[in-house]
């Protein structure tokens, strides 16, 4: 590979795990607004399902790309954060908390992602326990998150769009 091939990668991982990022943390800000402003144009039925599909959809394709980068983000970056975790892991402190984390449990993965968000709760299982979800897991946790919210702005939107209608 030559060196400019090697930093285009570089670069192009670097902005793929920013989006992921950006979705992780401001979907509620970005794409919350979105599916209450479409309600007004569409059938909440329709909009429903199809925020459902293509969010669960995107937390696929986060997840995943999440699990294929880790290995090399922590050889590079998080060396250091391992190494740290590694010895926390070990402690007293947070043994029993990290143990439920890394349970491998689908139910408890299932919960902890409809409530905070698939992605996010991935990179915590992996900096907890350090080893791979599996791709069930990944993708019931998805669903579990995308459906919980596209019903919230869905039914937010509805709601507001019902209260204008009787003033």
């Amino acid at each position: 590979m030559s060196p400019e091939s090697h930093t285009l990668a570089r670069v192009a991982n670097g902005a793929i795990g920013a989006l992921v990022g950006v979705y992780a943390f401001l979907d509620d800000l970005i794409l919350g607004p979105v599916l209450i402003a479409m309600t007004v144009w569409v059938p909440w039925y329709l909009e429903f399902a199809v925020a459902a599909g293509a969010l669960t959809v995107i937390n696929i394709a986060c997840c995943n790309w999440l699990q294929r980068s880790w290995d090399d983000w922590v050889r590079g970056y998080g060396a250091k954060l391992e190494k740290r975790l590694a010895k926390l892991r070990r402690s007293r402190l947070l043994k029993h908390p990290l143990g439920w984390i890394t349970r491998d449990s689908t139910v408890l993965l299932t919960i902890a992602a409809g409530l905070i968000g698939a992605v996010i709760v991935v990179a915590v299982t992996r900096l907890a326990g350090s080893k791979p979800i599996g791709q069930r897991q990944i993708l019931i946790a998805s669903i579990a998150y995308s459906v919980g919210f596209a019903a919230t702005y869905t039914g937010v939107g509805v709601a507001i769009e019902n209260l204008v209608r009787i003033i």
